[in-house]
C-alpha cells in the first residue's frame, strides 16, 4: 500500500487559529484529511499500546514554521502514516480501525447509517451485503463470502476491489480495497455508476487453486473467474485447450475445467488497461500483464518478458491535478538486472498502484515457492510425489473446511525487492 500527502491546504478555526490540513491518499484515492493535532493525540494513545513499535511521529513546534520546516513535517507525517498502515499488527487493531473509520467518515460528511452495499462477483452477479455506511472492507468480504459459502477460514484468498466496466467497453481492474478502508465511502466518492465493487481472489501463484478446492462455493468462484479471464483473453489458452476448456463449460465440471486452467498460457495474470512503456528508445503502447512470476510488457512489434526475481526495486511517481493543470497518467518506474548491469524502464499507467501491488504480492509467494522447490530437490521427488502432496492437502481441506454452495503528485513512493 502506498500512502502520500500531496496536498496541504493553510485554513482558519472558528477562533481565528492558523492550521494546517493534510490530505492523505492512499493508491491515488482521497483516504482522508486530518489536521496535525489529531494525528498527534492519535499518536500518543497508540503509544500506550505498541510503544517502540510505532515510527517516530513529527515534534511539535512551538513558534511559526517556516516553508521548510512545514515541506519536512509533511513528509515525516507521510512516512509515519506509510509505516503503520504496512504494519499488520498495528492496522488490524481496534485503535487503528476505529480512527481511520472516524477520519473517512468525517471527511466526507458520511453518517452511520443502515444500507445494503451491492458488491460483484467475476460472472456478474449481484451479492447484497447488510451492514452500516461504516463497515469496513474486512467486514464487507467476511460478510459477502458468508452469503456465498465460502468458510472464513478461507477469507485470505479474496479481496475487494474497486473495478470499471462501461457498455460494450473492456472491464478494468482499478484498485485493491485496503482492509480497512470503508467500501462505500471509496466508491461513493468516485460518483460514476460504471465503478463498481467487486470480490477477486488475491493471489498471484496459480496453484493455490488447490488450496480453495475443498470448498464447493471457492470452486465456484474460481470457476466465475476463470472463464471471466479467458472470455476478455488474459489467459490464452491453445487451440485444443480452448476446445477441452468448452466441453468441460458444457458438462458443468468446473474441477476439470480449473485443473486444465492451471496449464494455460498467463491463466492467473492481471492484465493492464492500455500502458505505454519505454522498452525501446521511442515510447510505445503496450499490454501489461502480471503473473506466473513475471511481468509481461507486448505490442505488435516487441514482447519483453521480466522474471519478478530480476527486479530489483520500483517507485510510482503520482502527478497530482490541479485546476491548472491537465491529468497525466502514473508513472512506475523499474530496475532490473540485466547481467552485471541494471537497467531502468517506466510504464505509464492509471493502473501504477495496482501494478506495484501485484509484484509486491508476487514477491510475497516466491520465499514459499522457493523452499517448497529446493525440498523438493532435495528430497528427489517426482512429479508423482507433488501431486500426492498436493491431494493430501486437498482431502485435508475437505474434512477441515465446511463449505455450502450459493455461488450459481508528484510523490514518489519506493518499493524495494526483498533479498536483492
Amino acid at each position: 500500500m502506498h500512502v502520500s500527502i500531496p496536498i496541504t491546504e493553510a485554513l482558519v478555526d472558528e477562533l481565528g487559529g492558523h492550521y494546517v490540513l493534510y490530505t492523505v491518499y492512499l493508491e491515488g484515492f482521497i483516504l482522508f484529511k486530518v489536521r496535525y493535532k489529531d494525528l498527534h493525540f492519535w499518536d500518543e494513545q497508540m503509544h500506550r499500546i505498541f510503544g517502540n513499535r510505532l515510527p517516530v511521529f513529527p515534534p511539535k513546534h512551538y513558534l511559526v514554521m517556516t516553508k521548510s520546516m512545514s515541506e519536512e513535517r509533511r513528509t515525516m507525517l507521510e512516512q509515519y502514516l506509510q509505516e503503520i498502515v504496512s504494519d499488520p499488527v498495528v492496522s488490524n487493531s481496534e485503535i487503528f480501525m476505529d480512527f481511520l473509520k472516524k477520519l473517512q467518515l468525517g471527511t466526507f460528511n458520511i453518517p452511520k447509517v443502515l444500507l445494503i452495499l451491492k458488491v460483484y462477483l467475476p460472472n456478474g452477479r449481484q451479492v447484497q451485503v447488510d451492514g452500516q455506511s461504516s463497515d469496513t472492507a474486512e467486514r464487507v468480504l467476511e460478510a459477502a463470502l458468508y452469503k456465498l459459502g465460502v468458510s472464513r477460514e478461507l477469507k485470505e484468498y479474496f479481496s475487494l476491489f474497486i473495478t470499471h466496466k462501461e457498455n460494450n467497453g473492456p472491464f478494468t481492474v482499478i484498485k485493491r480495497i485496503a482492509h480497512f478502508e470503508i467500501p462505500f465511502v471509496t466508491i461513493w466518492n468516485i460518483k460514476d455508476d460504471s465503478f463498481q465493487i467487486d470480490i477477486r481472489k488475491w493471489y498471484m501463484d496459480p496453484s493455490t487453486d488447490v488450496m480453495l478446492m475443498g470448498c464447493t462455493a471457492a470452486v465456484d468462484f474460481l470457476y466465475f473467474q476463470a472463464v471471466q479471464e479467458l472470455e476478455m483473453n488474459w489467459s490464452r489458452p491453445t487451440v485444443e485447450q480452448r476446445q477441452n476448456l468448452q466441453q468441460f463449460m458444457k458438462v458443468d465440471d468446473k474441477v476439470k475445467f480449473l485443473e486444465l486452467m492451471l496449464g494455460v498460457e498467463h491463466y492467473g495474470s492481471v492484465v493492464f488497461g492500455p500502458c505505454t512503456a519505454d522498452l525501446s528508445e521511442v515510447r510505445s503502447t503496450m499490454t501489461v500483464s502480471v503473473g506466473s512470476n513475471e511481468l509481461s510488457c507486448s505490442s505488435k512489434d516487441e514482447h519483453f518478458c521480466l522474471p519478478i526475481n530480476m527486479i530489483t526495486r520500483w517507485h510510482v511517481n503520482m502527478h497530482v491535478q490541479t485546476e491548472k493543470s491537465n491529468s497525466q497518467p502514473l508513472e512506475l518506474k523499474l530496475e532490473y538486472k540485466q547481467g552485471q548491469e541494471r537497467t531502468w524502464m517506466t510504464i505509464w499507467t492509471e493502473q501504477a498502484f495496482l501494478l506495484s501491488s501485484c509484484l509486491k504480492k508476487t514477491l510475497s509467494e516466491q520465499p514459499v515457492i522457493s523452499v517448497k522447490e529446493n525440498l523438493e530437490i532435495m528430497e528427489k521427488k517426482t512429479s508423482a510425489n507433488i501431486f500426492s502432496r498436493k491431494a493430501k492437502q486437498l482431502e485435508f481441506f475437505k474434512k477441515n473446511v465446511s463449505c455450502s454452495s450459493e455461488l450459481e503528485q508528484s510523490n514518489v513512493f519506493e518499493s524495494q525487492a526483498f533479498g536483492l
